[in-house]
């Protein structure tokens, strides 16, 4: 696939870091990485996945930049909460056992607790209704992850959305995100791991930019299924993601409708130009880099360490050159698409401005739209995921009327 033409531009401005450090919000560290994490974990609160109180007790016990507190008080805050579950659940309280199961869930995966975090999402999954659908999709010589939420028994064909996460999530956090406000609007929900994400690199698989041959075998499955509906179904890509759906949908033509948020037509860009990937990765190697290693602190690093692995890279240097791989021609996007940006996140880098302007011009459908989410309501970052009431609010209105849903679940 040839580079699109107004992505070669070379007078994109070099993201202005300082400006978005004094114009974010601060939730609870001035250390950008633990606010970061912050942010993760409040994102999920409007899904069931974490409560701010309890967020607050854990991180009122921490050290600033110390991810070993970190993981300290979250796996001890998992395990406080997964002994209420399970006393609810002895109790014979379902409802409070599975609120309380799928929080201890977010705490553990937090804390990097893996077996414990899935132990406590399917116990809560178990317990929904209709039950959380465990899915594994052979693909490779192995398979990729999954849950499918069923909007309501039975196998009337409903309307389904496909989201897919970033660098960082983990697929039991994903579901949060959108599983139970897709599900109180009527549509399946099924939230998957590309490769590169989550388990999947465990079994051996790393981030590759034809995203449009995994996303064949998720669409695949989801079409074998009796209850998603062929015309109604559409595939949501968040940080990360806002480069693997729309490369998919430039190919899977099955998909009826894509939402990226935000979109990133060129991951090279996006890592040396927007992130502060581009910048960690010319001082490898240099004098800098161990004072640079301090600055980012011990909340930084082991994270720089895990994308390494996931894209099957020696090195950031390396990285960084693996990005150039990573590309779309978004003419090539026949579908309705929904952009979806931060206010704050647009300003603090003109580059994430550029690629969506980009997009609004190329995208080949009539139907494009694209939505800022503003300070004002707290939804100005990174993916909205700090107001997913505002971000859920938005995509299904806009897919409803996309599908020309009459709106019976309003009733």
């Amino acid at each position: 696939m040839q580079r699109y033409e107004k992505l070669r531009d070379p007078d994109v401005p070099r993201a202005n870091l300082g400006k978005y450090k004094r114009e974010r919000i601060i939730y609870r560290f001035k250390d950008v990485h633990m606010d970061l994490n912050i942010v993760h974990l409040l994102w999920q609160q409007s899904g069931g996945g974490s409560d701010a109180a309890e967020i607050w007790a854990a991180t009122s016990r921490m050290k600033k930049r110390d991810r070993d507190s970190w993981n300290r008080e979250f796996k001890a805050l998992g395990e406080r909460i997964e002994a209420m579950a399970r006393e609810s659940l002895v109790g014979g309280h379902r409802v409070s056992a599975r609120e309380t199961f799928f929080r201890a869930s977010s705490y553990f995966g937090t804390a990097g607790c893996r077996d414990q975090q899935v132990r406590c999402f399917r116990a809560a999954g178990e317990m929904e209704d209709p039950p959380l659908e465990p899915v594994k999709i052979p693909f490779e010589g192995t398979h990729l992850p999954g849950y499918f939420a069923k909007a309501a028994d039975g196998d009337e064909e409903r309307k389904t959305l496909i989201v897919i996460g970033g660098g960082d999530t983990i697929l039991e956090d994903l579901y949060f995100i959108a599983g139970p406000a897709g599900r109180a609007r009527g549509y399946n929900v099924f939230v998957v791991e590309m490769p590169g994400q989550g388990a999947t690199v465990r079994d051996g698989l790393v981030m590759r930019p034809d995203t449009e041959v995994p996303m064949k075998a998720i669409v695949d499955y989801a079409l074998e299924r009796p209850d998603v509906h062929p015309e109604k179904l559409a595939a949501m890509g968040l940080s990360w993601g806002g480069y693997m759906v729309p490369r998919a949908a430039c190919f899977e033509k099955r998909l009826n409708a894509i939402v990226a948020n935000s979109f990133i037509p060129d991951g090279h860009i996006w890592m040396t130009e927007i992130s502060p990937f581009g910048l960690i990765a010319r001082l490898e190697g240099t004098i800098l880099f161990p004072l640079i290693k301090l600055l980012l602190g011990s909340s930084m690093m082991p994270r720089l360490e895990s994308i390494q692995q996931k894209w099957g890279a020696r090195n950031m240097k390396h990285f960084v050159e693996l990005s150039r791989n990573f590309y779309l021609d978004p003419r090539l996007i026949e579908c309705p698409t929904l952009l979806l940006d931060g206010e704050t996140e647009n300003t603090y880098s003109k580059g994430v401005e550029m690629l969506q302007q980009v997009a609004m011009e190329a995208i080949s459908h009539t139907k494009k739209e694209r939505i800022t989410g503003p300070r004002e309501v707290g939804a100005d970052g990174h993916c909205l995921v700090a107001n997913t009431n505002f971000m859920n609010r938005v995509t299904f209105d806009w897919l409803d009327g996309l599908f020309e849903d009459d709106l019976d679940h309003l009733d």
